[in-house]
């Protein structure tokens, strides 16, 4: 150690100690300092922008401190986490001074640059520090004595650093103190600008979500006004919201008194079609709010409720992660919702979950493949027929899907194979909210939410006049645009739940590392839904519970992506004898050469296995 750092036990912190080891460690020296490096005028502005909130916030901070300790000898800055000086404030004499060893805007004062200081050994011990004279590593800022003190964004990140130095002689026992304090008001500030800013977001979300619940939400205040409405509301009463508001609540809804209303029960009335139960909000001045909430007529039909839900999709990806955070906050709002991606992609689970995390779960979620339906059969499936509409037809009549989902969520499978005409009569229905029976004339409200999904680019589509650009627009409220299992990176945390779900197999089964490249490498052009199958078969025909890449490739097709010698043997087309000899390989690799135990394992004889061993000049 350095002969000019005082060693006294108890003189010099520990953090001082440790920092001066690191340097000789990063082969530094105490006689060379870098002063010339410093960033140019644009770096400097893109570290402006990304810290924009820690400057405006410490700028007040540092004014304050300015005035209070003006007219002594110091200079203030802030640091980034990178060790990059963004901002300074200070004695003009003092700070020519701290330009010659580049304590400056744009300088870098990371231990790596300047060696011990008090901005670099901050940042990485992650508490306040102070360095006085000597115990700066370079001599040529002996000169200096300086406090930092870390700056943590409201998650607990580091931030920044905020730094005041001045001479040796100048050093005062509250320098530390005092920067301590400035860190914490600069923290305290960027914490309540953080929660200002979650405050109006909640408060904008749940505008957002009130005006569009699928409910009827009226809310008036002590005197019986309407204060506001939704826009399900306005619909149900056949007003606008701005020629309701400050209006009497009795006017609108006949026959209701708001002064009957007492905070400790609800109550609800009978308005057209729909039950009002009335719920009774606090207000900011303690006066009595009340929520009319639409309620639902009981039906005696029995509903189909969703299977799945967001917990049941497995991902560890990046990429799906984010569409189903995207995806649960698509489901609050009561929109249209196009799901796209390949065929096995999970387009029918996402539309499940969404349902089931949305304000329609307690009621149907009803599902329909536009592409498997005969074309003449269709319409009757969406919007159900009298009795005696066409022959064949029920005595009865038979209600159609939109019915059946009344008040819950219509998922359109492969709609990008409905034919033209029934777009004509879905895209009405999606206009009108009304639907009529084939063979009826009576229009019949529906209040469905509908999700579509399709393996085509309906773009496309629409251009090659396959589609109606009308009705596309009126689909895809939003949409989710499914990955392939090509694209994904789990996918052997996707092949381990698999196998763990298996119903015919007690034992772990196990993946080799080669099965698990070929898992990672081949294309799964069938997506989940061929991953899986594949899977349940291997495991099936697995010897000892371990899987193979030979097993593997014996029962996948062909992979289009080309990779080098080996992709190359798997694009070759395999004759029905190729696979087979694949197959005796593999068998005779697991039983060790055992032609009894090979043959049970392929429900042959043992002479029929000979016999092929010999016409495929196969050796053991």
């Amino acid at each position: 150690m350095p002969t000019n750092l005082k060693t006294t036990k108890g003189v010099i912190p520990d953090y001082i100690k440790e920092s001066w080891k690191r340097c000789h460690l990063k082969g530094l020296t105490s006689a060379a300092m870098d002063k010339e490096h410093l960033l140019g005028e644009y770096e400097l502005g893109e570290y402006y922008n990304r810290y924009d909130e820690l400057l405006y916030y410490s700028s007040s901070i540092f004014k304050d401190i300015y005035h209070t300790i003006q007219g002594t000898e110091f200079l203030l800055l802030i640091a980034t986490p990178e060790g990059y000086i963004i901002d300074t404030i200070g004695e003009p004499s003092f700070i020519r001074h701290a330009d010659n060893v580049a304590l400056r805007k744009g300088a870098n004062w990371l231990e790596e640059a300047k060696g011990t200081n008090a901005i670099g050994t901050a940042i990485v011990e992650k508490k306040p520090v102070l360095v006085q004279g000597s115990q700066h590593f370079q001599k040529d800022n002996h000169f200096l004595t300086c406090a930092a003190a870390p700056i943590f964004d409201p998650d607990g990140r580091l931030l920044g650093i905020v730094n005041i130095s001045s001479y040796q002689q100048n050093y005062h026992p509250i320098t530390l103190g005092l920067i301590k304090s400035a860190a914490h008001s600069i923290e305290q500030s960027l914490l309540l600008a953080q929660t200002q800013k979650q405050t109006q977001k909640i408060t904008k979300d749940l505008a957002f979500i009130y005006d569009h619940h699928p409910s009827s939400l009226i809310t008036f205040n002590n005197e019986g006004k309407v204060t506001r409405l939704n826009f399900t509301a306005a619909r149900t009463i056949g007003c606008s919201e701005s020629s309701v508001i400050g209006q009497p609540i009795s006017s609108i809804l006949a026959g209701f008194d708001p002064f009957t209303i007492t905070p400790a029960q609800s109550q609800s009335f009978l308005f057209g079609n729909q039950v009002f139960t009335t719920h009774t909000l606090p207000s900011d001045n303690n006066e009595q709010s009340c929520l009319l909430l639409q309620g639902e007529i009981q039906k005696q039909t029995s509903k189909l409720m969703n299977r799945y839900h967001f917990t049941d999709i497995i991902s560890n990806d990046h990429q799906m992660n984010e569409l189903i955070s995207i995806a649960k906050r698509a489901a609050i709002l009561d929109i249209s919702l196009l799901i796209s991606g390949e065929t096995g992609t999970g387009k029918e689970l996402f539309a499940q979950s969404i349902h089931g995390a949305s304000l329609r779960k307690t009621n149907p979620f009803i599902a329909i493949n536009c592409g498997a339906i005969a074309e003449n059969l269709l319409e009757s499936e969406l919007f159900g027929y009298e009795k005696g509409a066409f022959t064949g037809a029920k005595t009865q009549g038979q209600i159609g899907k939109f019915e059946a989902a009344d008040g819950g969520t219509l998922f359109l499978d492969e709609i990008g194979d409905m034919p033209l005409a029934a777009q004509v009569s879905l895209l009405r229905v999606l206009q009108e909210g009304y639907i009529t029976r084939i063979g009826g004339t009576t229009p019949r409200p529906i209040d469905v939410r509908i999700i579509a999904a399709t393996n085509k680019d309906l773009q496309k589509e629409v251009e090659a006049g396959r589609f109606r650009a009308d009705l596309y627009f009126r689909l895809n409220g939003f949409t989710l645009k499914l990955p392939s299992l090509r694209d994904r990176t789990d996918l052997l945390l996707l092949a381990d739940h698999i196998l763990s779900q298996l119903p015919f197999q007690k034992e772990k089964i196990e993946l080799t590392e080669d099965a698990k490249r070929f898992i990672t490498e081949y294309e799964w052009s069938g997506n989940f839904r061929q991953l899986k199958n594949v899977l349940q078969q291997t495991a099936f025909l697995a010897n000892h519970n371990r899987i193979t890449k030979s097993l593997l490739m014996s029962l996948c097709p062909p992979s289009i992506k080309p990779s080098g010698e080996e992709q190359k043997s798997i694009n070759k087309i395999v004759s029905l004898q190729e696979h087979e000899i694949t197959l005796i390989k593999q068998v005779l690799e697991q039983t060790h050469g055992n032609i009894s135990r090979a043959s049970k394992q392929l429900n042959i004889g043992r002479n029929t296995l000979y016999r092929k061993l010999k016409d495929y000049s196969l050796i053991i």
